[in-house]
């Protein structure tokens, strides 16, 4: 399927419109789905059901594929986009205290803003709903078998042999459980 013109207007694009080896590049997480695409200066912004990801053509000679991923930016700790410029979309995560951002050249900023922040709630509950499923597995994971650090008592019954027939009976017996005679 060949690329589409970059001269038709920007608005929202559908993923049957974009060369399915730009969407083969990225590694799609369980039950995620292309919501909405958005042409950028060489590539695509993608929005997912949990993510935007930037998707675009490789300028390089004798690649093996053609489409490179760039920056994933996950619903779960995205900022509100924001217009840059009027031409540019700025796209913002925070990460263990430092923030990674991404300017994306799109014909109509405030749409494509309007949009991944409409997306953005929606994606940060389903984000809490999987972590919540995956924290129930591991926990079950957890439950079936004892953590290696944990201790396990096993308690010891001594026994000992009668004297007269030579059956085995407990240390705290006083008679012998088959025929009766006094533990010595």
């Amino acid at each position: 399927m060949p690329a589409p013109d970059p001269s038709e207007p920007d608005s929202p694009t559908t993923p049957d419109r974009i060369d399915p080896r730009a969407l083969g590049q990225i590694e799609f997480l369980p039950g995620e789905r292309v919501v909405r695409c958005w042409r950028t200066g060489v590539g695509f912004l993608v929005m997912t059901n949990l993510r935007c990801v930037h998707v675009w053509r490789k300028l390089e000679l004798f690649t093996r594929s053609d489409w490179h991923t760039g920056p994933n930016f996950f619903f779960y700790n995205l900022a509100s986009p924001q217009i840059v410029a009027g031409r540019f979309l700025e796209l913002s995560e925070e990460y263990e205290g430092s923030v990674e951002s991404a300017r994306f050249l799109v014909r109509n900023p405030r749409e494509v803003s309007r949009e991944i922040d409409g997306a953005r709630a929606a994606g940060r509950t389903e984000w809490k709903t999987i972590r919540a499923q995956v924290q129930r597995e591991l926990g079950h994971m957890r439950r079936t078998s004892p953590p290696p650090w944990s201790t396990t008592i096993v308690r010891e019954i001594v026994k000992v042999r009668c004297s007269f027939c030579g059956n085995l009976m407990d240390v705290s017996s006083t008679l012998c459980p088959a025929c009766g005679a006094p533990q010595k």
